[in-house]
Order: C-alpha cells, then structure tokens, then sequence
C-alpha cells in the first residue's frame, strides 16, 4: 500500500530548536544543541546517506519506507511499512528539502487537539485541522476495566505553572524579605507539586500536610537524570527558573511535612492559641493527631472514585489514597509506605508547626478530595488566598452540603458552585489537562 504526500506548505519547514546533538540527515554534520531543525518521517535505522533518500534508485537501502522523487508536482510518495510511523530523521534549517517526506503529525495535536510548541512556533510536526483531536487514545480504558485512563502525569507542572501565572513569581517565591512566608499544600499526597514548587520555581518554602509518608522517589530519579535542566524543557525553561545547566548534580531540596490530618476546626484552634492551657492542651491534640496518622493502614488500590474516572497519578493512588486516608478507612490489601518514605523533614515540634500555619501565605490542593472545603474554611479565617482543583464531590460523606438555592451538592458542578459561594472573591479557570480540571482560588488582599 502506498500514500502520497505532499512537502511542507509552501516549501517551508516546520522547525524547533535541538536539545542534544543529533546527525543531519541531508549534509550528515552534527545538529548542535540549539540549532534550529527541521524533522522527516522518511528515515530508518541505520540512517540513510543525504544522496540515497533523494534517489529512487537507492530506495532498497531504506529499510522502512521505499521513496520515490517526483519533480513534476513536487510530491513524495512512500510505501509504509509497519516501522514507518515510528522512524524520523532530522537536518538543520537550512539544509531543507521540500522533496524530503514531511513529518509525521504531532501526536499531542491528534490526541488533545493542542499544542503548546505549536503556538510558540516551536513544534516540528504536523498540524492539520482535519486530524485535530481525532485520535481515539483517548477511549482506552484501564486495566480492561470500566473506569477511562485518564492522562494527567503532567499534573503538577500544570498546576504549579498556573500558580506562577497566577500569583506571580515574587510572591511565588516569597521575594520579600521582610516576610517569610510558607506555601501550605494540603493533601499534597507524595509530595510531587511542593517538590516542584521548591526546586523548579524556588518557592523558600513549601509544607505538605497529608497524613500519609512522603514519596519522591519519581521525581527525584527525574532530577538526578536531568529532565529540568534547561536543554531538556528548551522552550518551556521559563517555568523552571530555579533550574540551570548541571543543576542534576546538586541536591535538590525536600519539603516538609506535617505528616496529620487536615481539620479545618482543629488547625484554627491549635494555630490561635493564646493562653498557655489552650497552648498545652492543643499541643497534646496536636501530637495525638500525628500519632493517629501513623497508626493507619494505607492500601495499594486507593479509593473508587464516584463519577467512575480513573486518575492517572502514574502510579496510580496519589490522590485516591490520600482521599482514604481522609476518610480514615482501613482497608485490605494494604501496603507499607514507611518502606518508601522520602527523607523529608517531618515536623514533630507543635511550636514549629504552630509557626509554620501562622506564616503560611497561600494554602494550595490539587484534588484534595475531602479536605476542599477544609482549606477554605482555614484560609478565610485567617485571611489566606487559596488556590485548589477540587476532584470528587463525596455527596453521602458530606449530604448536610447545599447551595443558596438549597439544592443538595450531588455533582461535580455543584461541587464547584458550592465552593464558590463559601467566599464571595472565588474565581474559576480551567487547566490544560485531562479529567478534573477546574480550578477555584482566590487573590491575595
């Protein structure tokens, strides 16, 4: 079977700019980091030489496309094989050849029907408006089982991006010296977005506060690789301001934890203490919370989500688990988190923790499930701006909930309304990824 197709419009390559070095397919030099290059979707491995992908009569030295020239239309048509999809070269800007195949779609165009690099002139793929969003990833389903995959591995970039746009970077990073202020992320399950918050955006300091251990283990692997540097977000190095070239060669740093639960009625009572009984007595609860936290048995399966939707925390119980926890359910099938507990700073000391809530100057949650309306409670008291992306709505644990119409909260959309209308400043924005994806937050005063 073959296809036709047609060079790049108006013999203009789509181009990005490299990131390591790689060969050229046309004049066989070396693409140096920073170049700009186009990509071709008519190469194989090994590659083959500039003369024989521009010659009908080398085809049999290509082995995953047979390339045929035709300079009557300017068109190239290539018979596929089952590897054609899959193999691209690429050369630099000026050595382009509209009669080398064009590139292969851009696969975040066919599944999302967006593109980021796209926008910034940065995307070597193609974008036609005939394959937007038409992929059909999008319906697989999980494990075989009834609940949809859905992507969001990229979730706390997005979200810590959103955060920076949002807020700003100084008040990101607390660049005020004459305050010293912590970003609080509550049910911050393993603790990914306050590791992003401290290392890729140079927040001073960030605290999780979710009863169940750190694990960092991903994110780490991921800086020790150097997948934050500079040369490898290119474009995107703007959001990762805190990271430079051989960055992956200093220690990242950890963030704290308040390893407890987040109740709202207790944390004000404990951070607002004036006398020394009620100082004495919330310490004694302080400490018996963070005793209750550990007694409690974590499971590998996390908890059903109403709506039916699988949330792709890649290793999949991110947000599930801490909701459990939440809950405080026991369940089988547990597992022992102690064994994977990232060397974080866990706080024990009921002062430093007291001090850490009175100068926490944003409260964040990204699907913090039961604690959403926990985090407004708290922020508004103490006149916090709050930013979270709320997930399931847990209409039979919380069935006392109703909006000002006294509509019952049962869905996703009250859900949102409800925390809308807890504080008359509540805004909302909808991220860029896939499955629970509304954000309510407030501006600082």
């Amino acid at each position: 079977m073959s296809i036709t197709m047609t060079a790049e419009r108006n013999g203009v390559a789509l181009c990005t700019v490299s990131r390591y070095t790689v060969p050229c397919i046309v004049c066989s030099g070396d693409i140096l980091p920073g170049d700009r290059m186009f990509c071709s979707a008519g190469g194989g491995r090994p590659q083959p030489s500039p003369s024989s992908i521009l010659s009908s009569a080398a085809s049999d030295e290509i082995d995953v496309a047979t390339i045929e020239g035709n300079n009557d239309n300017n068109a190239i048509t290539v018979k596929k094989t089952k590897n054609t999809a899959k193999s691209i070269v690429w050369g630099h800007e000026s050595c382009f050849n509209p009669n080398l195949p064009p590139p292969p779609p851009c696969r975040h165009w066919k599944r999302l029907g967006r593109c980021p690099a796209k926008e910034m002139a940065m995307c070597a793929f193609l974008h036609d408006d005939d394959e937007r969003g038409t992929s059909t990833s999008l319906d697989k389903q999980r494990w075989g089982g009834k609940r949809h995959f859905v992507r969001n591995q990229h979730k706390n970039s997005v979200f810590r991006i959103f955060l920076m746009q949002t807020y700003g970077m100084d008040y990101m990073i607390n660049n005020d010296a004459a305050r010293d202020g912590v970003i609080l992320d509550v049910a911050g399950g393993k603790g990914e977005l306050s590791f992003e918050l401290v290392n890729l955006t140079g927040a001073k300091d960030c605290v999780v506060v979710d009863p169940r251990p750190l694990n960092l283990g991903l994110v780490e692997a991921k800086w020790e690789k150097g997948l934050f540097e500079p040369k490898r977000t290119g474009v995107f190095s703007k959001w990762y301001p805190a990271c430079e070239e051989g960055c992956k060669d200093r220690k990242p740093r950890s963030p704290r934890h308040l390893r407890c639960f987040f109740d709202s009625g207790s944390f004000l009572e404990f951070v607002n203490a004036k006398e020394c009984s009620e100082i004495e007595r919330t310490n004694v609860q302080f400490g018996n919370e963070m005793e209750r936290a550990k007694r409690i048995v974590w499971t590998a399966k996390g908890l059903q989500h109403e709506d039916g939707a699988s949330y792709n925390e890649e290793n999949a119980h991110d947000g599930d688990s801490t909701a459990a926890q939440q809950s405080g359910s026991d369940r089988k099938d547990s597992i022992n988190n102690e064994e994977t507990n990232t060397k974080s700073e866990t706080i024990v000391d009921p002062t430093e923790a007291r001090s850490i809530l009175q100068k926490c100057h944003l409260m964040v949650g990204f699907h913090p499930d039961q604690a959403a309306g926990e985090i407004i409670e708290f922020a508004m008291t103490q006149n916090i701006p709050w930013c979270i992306v709320p997930c399931c709505v847990y209409s039979n644990t919380f069935s006392q909930r109703k909006l000002k119409d006294g509509t019952k909260v049962t869905s996703y959309d009250h859900l949102v309304k409800w925390l809308c209308e807890r504080d008359p400043r509540a805004r909302t924005e909808t991220l860029d990824l896939e499955g629970k994806n509304t954000v309510v937050y407030t501006l600082p005063i």
